[in-house]
């Protein structure tokens, strides 16, 4: 009993000398942790309001906010250990060996970080933007990017979350970067149908669609013989927010012309003959 008393009586004088050595150290700490905290988030909401009055891009601010945010959290961490005596050269030695193996395990993330990095800093498309890119085949506009993903909402209200790894390293065609674009349209007619009767037509459309651009001539003129049709390739510009609707306006409202000009469309037919036991075509 007498032993355990004083192994207790030990502990407790242990506890004591640590307390009396550590204690204002760690209560010190525990006060630049609050103190800290506090004056990251205020250095956050400040460093928001600059990039909101320089009107930075959406994307490049939430991605800034979230790497300070981090930075300066790291540099706390550093402070309090430094205060609390805790050797930090050996940490960040041992950080550095974990973060090479975690770093081979994680390459793929890895490549989508360095992806997203690229894409925020060198800006090939931008959140509202309508992209195409070749690696998956997928389109849309641009909802959000993130550090690693870009998140794409299809024409049908569908969303896709894109590795940005593979966006920084593909062809992407940017359909919002120009102020106006080009409609591209083919036509066929019959082959008996008159040429300039035929141009004369489209012509007319072109020239009563409001968002059709004037001051850029429209082109029409034969772009194939085909085997059943003569091709008239269309081209028209319009505002790039219009182009959808000129496009699909002009397929309707040309074909209504033609209607009511009598020109015929000719689309593909097959003859089909049948032939009796004795070789001949059936009557």
């Amino acid at each position: 009993m007498d032993t355990v008393m004083k192994q207790l009586d030990n502990i407790k004088v242990k506890a004591l000398e640590i307390l009396t050595a550590y204690g204002f150290k760690i209560l010190m700490s525990f006060v630049i942790l609050i103190v800290g905290l506090k004056v990251i988030k205020y250095l956050v909401k400040l460093i928001e309001k600059f990039l909101n009055k320089s009107k930075v891009d959406v994307s490049l601010s939430k991605f800034l906010l979230s790497a300070t945010r981090l930075i300066l959290k790291i540099l706390l961490g550093i402070i309090i250990m430094e205060n609390l005596a805790i050797p930090t050269t050996s940490l960040i030695a041992v950080i550095g060996a974990t973060g090479i193996g975690v770093g081979m395990a994680l390459q793929g993330s890895l490549a989508n970080l360095t992806g997203g990095i690229l894409i925020l800093l060198l800006r090939p498309f931008k959140v509202g933007d309508f992209i195409e890119e070749k690696a998956f085949g997928h389109e849309g506009i641009v909802e959000d990017i993130q550090v690693f993903y870009t998140t794409l909402r299809t024409r049908d209200n569908k969303v896709i979350t894109v590795p940005n790894g593979s966006l920084s390293n593909s062809s992407i065609i940017n359909h919002s970067t120009m102020d106006i674009r080009r409609v591209d349209l083919t036509f066929g007619v019959a082959y008996e149908e008159d040429t300039f009767a035929v141009k004369r037509a489209i012509k007319e459309v072109i020239e009563k669609h409001a968002l059709i651009l004037k001051d850029r001539e429209p082109y029409i003129n034969i772009s194939e013989h085909g085997d059943s049709s003569v091709n008239f390739a269309v081209l028209v510009w319009c505002k790039t927010k219009d182009y959808l609707q000129v496009k699909f306006d002009l397929i309707e409202q040309i074909k209504i012309k033609f209607d009511e000009e009598n020109i015929s469309i000719p689309y593909p037919h097959m003859d089909v003959n049948i032939v009796n036991n004795e070789g001949k075509i059936a009557k």
